[in-house]
C-alpha cells in the first residue's frame, strides 16, 4: 500500500502516516521517561519512611537498655528476657516526647541475653507509620539460624542439661614474674610461658577457671669488712702509690666492681684484671610475634640476662670486655693488723674499714625471711613476689534431655526455675535459640 504524502506550507514534503502515530509515539514517551522518574521517586520516599522507623526502633534499643540497667533488671543469664513498657520510659524521660501522627507511642521492648549480645523485640503501637502491627505482618516460623537483615526479631529459647562435676587441679610451683606472659588473660591474670608447667587436665574436660596465688619469695647476701687493730696514718684505697705516703699495705688490698661490658678494649695495667667474653643481641617473641629486644637491641653478655625469658639471639655477634682493678691502702709508720673478711668484729680488732665492705653471694629463694634483729645490720635481704596456678576444670555427662525443651516444659522436667538450675554446680545448663520475624 502506497504511503500518503503531502507538502506543508513551507514546501516541506509530510509523511501522513508518522503524522497519524504521533499520539501513540508520545504516549510511549512518557511510559518510557516520565514513568520511571516516579517510580524512583516513590523507593526513595518508601526507603526514607523506612530509615525513619529504623531511627525510631534503635532509639527504643537504647532507651530499654539504659532504663534497664538502671532499675537492675538487664537479663544475665543467657535465655532470660525483661520486657519494658514505653509508656514508663517516657514517664521517666528515657525517650523524648517526640511523637507520629501527634501520639507517643505506646507497646514494649522485650530484651533478651543472646550469648554475650541482646536481643531486641520491638512491639510498638500508635507510632503511625512506624506501628509494628500496621507495618509488618504476622510472625514467620522458628527458624535456627538468626534472621539478618530483618527490623522485627524475636528469638525463643530453648534448654537442656548434662550432669557436672567439678574438680580442681593441684597448685603449680610457684613462677616468678619474668616466667609470665606480658597480656591479661582471659581469666584476668598473667598466666606462666610455659604453661605445659601447669598441672594437666583431662583431656575431655573443659577449664572453668585458673586460679592464681602470690607470695614473697626472700633471699639474702651479707656484708663483710676488713677490721684492724689501730687508726694509724693510712691513705684512701688506690691502685697507685699516692703522694705522701711511702709504704703499700698489702693486707689491705680490695678489688674494684666489675665495669659493665663494653665493645672497647681497655688499657692494660699490673693491677688490672681484663675479661673478655661474646655478645649478643637477645630478644624474645611476644603475643603479637614482635621481637622484643634485651638492653634496647646493644650487645649484652649472657651472664647479665634472664635468657628464660629473652630466649632469642641475633645471628651476629660481638666481642665485648670488662674490668676490674686491685687497690690497696698506703700508710706511713705503724701497720695495722687486718682480719680476714667478716661481718662481725674479731677479737682484739674493734675498727671496721667500711671501705672493704664486700657482698656475699645471694642464698636460694625461700618463703621465709632469715632476717631478725641480731643480723639485720649485716644482712641485705631482697624479696619478689612468686606465683603459682591451679585449673578449675569440669566434666560433663552426655546431654541428659532427648531434646531440648521450652522453658515452661524445662522448669517442669527439672521442678527448678531456669536461674535455680544455672546456679546448680552438678548440673550444666545449655542454651540453643530459634528465631522468628515479622514478616514485610
Amino acid at each position: 500500500m502506497k504511503r500518503e504524502t503531502y507538502v506543508d506550507k513551507e514546501g516541506n514534503t509530510v509523511d501522513r502516516g508518522l503524522e497519524n502515530k504521533r499520539p501513540l509515539l508520545n504516549f510511549f514517551f512518557v511510559i518510557g521517561t516520565i514513568l520511571p522518574l516516579v517510580i524512583i521517586v516513590f523507593i526513595i520516599i518508601a526507603v526514607i519512611k523506612n530509615n525513619g522507623c529504623l531511627t525510631i526502633y534503635n532509639s527504643l534499643k537504647t532507651a530499654s537498655l539504659n532504663y534497664a540497667k538502671d532499675e537492675g533488671t538487664v537479663p544475665s543469664l543467657e535465655g532470660e528476657s525483661v520486657t519494658i513498657q514505653l509508656n514508663d520510659m517516657y514517664d521517666d524521660g528515657y525517650i523524648s516526647s517526640t511523637k507520629t501522627d501527634n501520639k507517643k507511642c505506646s507497646g514494649s521492648v522485650k530484651i533478651t541475653k543472646y550469648k554475650d549480645d541482646y536481643v531486641y523485640t520491638i512491639d510498638a503501637r500508635n507510632c503511625g507509620q512506624c506501628s509494628v502491627n500496621l507495618k509488618y505482618g504476622s510472625w514467620s516460623g522458628e527458624q535456627s539460624a538468626y534472621p539478618s537483615g530483618k527490623a522485627i526479631v524475636d528469638v525463643i529459647p530453648y534448654y537442656n542439661y548434662y550432669d557436672r562435676e567439678v574438680s580442681t587441679t593441684k597448685w603449680s610451683d610457684y613462677f616468678d614474674d619474668d616466667e609470665l606472659q606480658d597480656e591479661i588473660s582471659e581469666y584476668g591474670i598473667k598466666l606462666p610461658m610455659d604453661m605445659e608447667k601447669i598441672p594437666e587436665v583431662p583431656t575431655e574436660a573443659n577449664v572453668i577457671n585458673i586460679e592464681s596465688d602470690s607470695t614473697y619469695y626472700y633471699r639474702y647476701r651479707d656484708r663483710t669488712w676488713k677490721w684492724y687493730d689501730i687508726e694509724g696514718d693510712y691513705s684512701e684505697f688506690s691502685s697507685e702509690q699516692p703522694a705522701g705516703y711511702a709504704n703499700k699495705d698489702e693486707n689491705s688490698s680490695r678489688y674494684t666492681e666489675w665495669t659493665e661490658y663494653s665493645l672497647n678494649y681497655p688499657a692494660e695495667k699490673d693491677y688490672r684484671t681484663i675479661e673478655q667474653t661474646t655478645g649478643y643481641k637477645f630478644y624474645y617473641l611476644n603475643d603479637k610475634g614482635e621481637k622484643i629486644y634485651y638492653n634496647s637491641g646493644k650487645y649484652s653478655a649472657r651472664s647479665d640476662v634472664n635468657t628464660d625469658k629473652y630466649d632469642r639471639t641475633e645471628d651476629d655477634t660481638a666481642t665485648l670486655y670488662r674490668y676490674r682493678d686491685k687497690q690497696w691502702r698506703w700508710y706511713n709508720g705503724t701497720r695495722r693488723k687486718y682480719s680476714s673478711q667478716s661481718s662481725t668484729a674479731p677479737k682484739n680488732k674493734p675498727y671496721k674499714d667500711r671501705d672493704t665492705e664486700m657482698l656475699g653471694n645471694p642464698t636460694s629463694w625461700k618463703p621465709e625471711s632469715d632476717v631478725n634483729a641480731l643480723n639485720q645490720e649485716y644482712r641485705v635481704e631482697e624479696r619478689k613476689i612468686m606465683t603459682r596456678f591451679r585449673t578449675q576444670y569440669e566434666m560433663l555427662s552426655l546431654k541428659v534431655l532427648k531434646n531440648p525443651l521450652t522453658r515452661n516444659k524445662f522448669e517442669e522436667e527439672v521442678r527448678m526455675s531456669i536461674p535455680e538450675f544455672a546456679s546448680n554446680e552438678n548440673y550444666k545448663l545449655e542454651v540453643t535459640y530459634k528465631f522468628k520475624y515479622r514478616k514485610s
